[in-house]
């Protein structure tokens, strides 16, 4: 028997769960089914990869045994697509966590539509392009679903208690930092690099460009000049579990200069 949501919780299906201890799904799975979030009820995982071909992989050994876990103390449904999901019951709001691959992100929504989701959360950075989003925008208003962006560090409370403190203390200066901590090899590198193919400045550094988007007034039309610290920065081009080569940054330190200053 599958997990049932109370009449006051979402049904949620989980869209990409990934390897315990590194997929964000994984994450967001444990949370709700740690009742982090009362109101989401999480039925049904989705996940193509560990249920497929990546199933005897890495990873596959550690996210088959979080499926036994989650199986026999939750009563979750898993699927390797959205089709297989059974169809929504009468009354009951469905909702959609898509947390796969970035590329996948267009095709998953309209799926996620056709399975009877009203509301998406959906994983930054939503798509690879910003045309594709904006048909994104449209298929799911056609269909009058709401889709929810998860920008979490902008609710975050130390990105708060800075913004406060900057603001009364004239003349101050914040610098964002991120750091995630991958093992500095072509091995570790080359796994991250493939699995977040769309870059670091779209896939991780994101979460600081929305910070500075709501908070700071940068806009591509107030942008004056972004200046990259080449003493800093470094760049790889390394292969990936699939063998075929990615290059992005491993680490990039900028600075973006407004017209408003």
């Amino acid at each position: 028997m599958v997990a049932t949501p109370s009449p006051s919780q979402a049904e949620v299906i989980l869209v990409g769960c990934g390897c315990p201890l590194r997929g964000m799904g994984w994450y967001h799975a444990v949370q709700m089914l740690g009742n982090e979030c009362p109101s989401a009820k999480l039925c049904h995982i989705v996940e193509p990869w560990f249920l497929g071909p990546g199933a005897t992989g890495p990873g596959g050994s550690e996210f088959a045994e979080f499926k036994s876990k989650a199986e026999a103390d939750h009563q979750v449904g898993f699927y390797k697509s959205l089709a297989d999901v059974p169809p929504v019951a009468d009354g009951v709001k469905r909702l959609a966590l898509i947390s796969g691959r970035t590329m996948d992100n267009p095709r998953l929504l309209g799926e996620s539509i056709a399975a009877g989701c009203t509301v998406i959360y959906l994983e930054k950075p939503g798509a690879p392009t910003v045309k594709e989003l904006e048909v994104m925008k449209r298929e799911a208003a056609d269909a009058n679903v709401k889709i929810c962006m998860g920008y979490n560090k902008n609710v975050c409370k130390y990105v708060r208690n800075a913004r406060e403190f900057a603001a009364a203390n004239e003349g101050s200066h914040v610098t964002f930092v991120s750091n995630n901590t991958y093992e500095n090899n072509a091995s570790s590198l080359g796994e991250c690099f493939e699995r977040n193919a769309e870059g670091m400045l779209k896939n991780m550094a994101i979460h600081e460009l929305a910070l500075l988007a709501s908070f700071y007034d940068v806009t591509v039309d107030n942008i004056e000049s972004v200046v990259v610290d080449k003493d800093f920065s470094s760049m790889q081009t390394l292969p990936g579990p699939s063998g075929k080569e990615f290059t992005d940054f491993d680490k990039v330190k900028l600075t973006i200069k407004t017209k408003t200053g």
